[in-house]
């Protein structure tokens, strides 16, 4: 196996053992027992035990951000020449369809709160664990930029703080759904932050037009 396979192998051994175990659970004999492996094999892999949670934080950072751009960003934008959705609508849905992949990935969620945990108990971990949420923080300024365009919107407050008040909401929603798996309330949530975040933005004015006024037209080409 490949040292690049063996370091994959290893880091999605671990997500699946501190998911179940915890942090401190996620030994190196562990580890290496849900992976099928040597205990040299891991040794060859990673320097030690703290190397190997660093790659799973990255690993599971870089795959929180990857579902949350997929949840959230927009399916698509409307034609230039049709009426936009309404901004609270595409927030909706994207916050909809990230609860549909927090309910089919649960382990990775738990492991990813288990790691925050361990960061904030353990020094010297405090730097990696703002690095983790400026990743969150810049998937949610590129989702509400991309939802804003498609609605034909723009908010109102600043885009750090709209981006901020939408990871917390996240956050909020994966925490409580991991702990009553109620899939039907954590939509009904997603509609009120939907409504919340809405309220932080306003229509883009389109082309100003007299009432009563048709807007003006190409003049008819000579002969018609």
């Amino acid at each position: 196996m490949a040292v690049a396979e063996r370091r994959r192998a290893l880091v999605d051994a671990a997500v699946r053992v501190i998911a179940r175990d915890g942090v401190s659970g996620a030994t190196t004999r562990a580890v290496v027992a849900e992976a099928g492996m040597s205990l040299a094999s891991l040794h060859y892999a990673f320097p030690s035990r703290e190397h190997l949670l660093e790659a799973v934080i990255a690993e599971v950072t870089e795959q929180e951000r990857r579902s949350a751009e997929a949840g959230l960003l927009p399916v698509a934008a409307a034609p230039a020449d049709e009426e936009p959705p309404a901004l609270e609508d595409v927030v909706r849905d994207g916050l909809e369809r990230y609860v549909d992949l927090l309910a089919a990935d649960p382990a990775r969620e738990q492991a990813l709160l288990e790691l925050v945990l361990y960061a904030l108990r353990t020094p010297g971990q405090r730097a990696a664990l703002v690095a983790q949420y400026d990743v969150y923080l810049a998937a949610a300024r590129a989702s509400l930029t991309a939802a804003a365009l498609s609605a034909r919107s723009r908010w109102t407050v600043p885009l750090d703080d709209a981006a901020r008040a939408l990871v917390m909401v996240t956050d909020g929603i994966t925490t409580t759904w991991l702990a009553d798996r109620d899939t039907a309330a954590a939509r009904r949530t997603a509609g009120f932050a939907a409504r919340a975040l809405a309220a932080l933005a306003e229509p883009v004015p389109g082309p100003a037009r007299e009432p009563g006024r048709e807007p003006a037209r190409e003049p008819a080409p000579p002969g018609s």
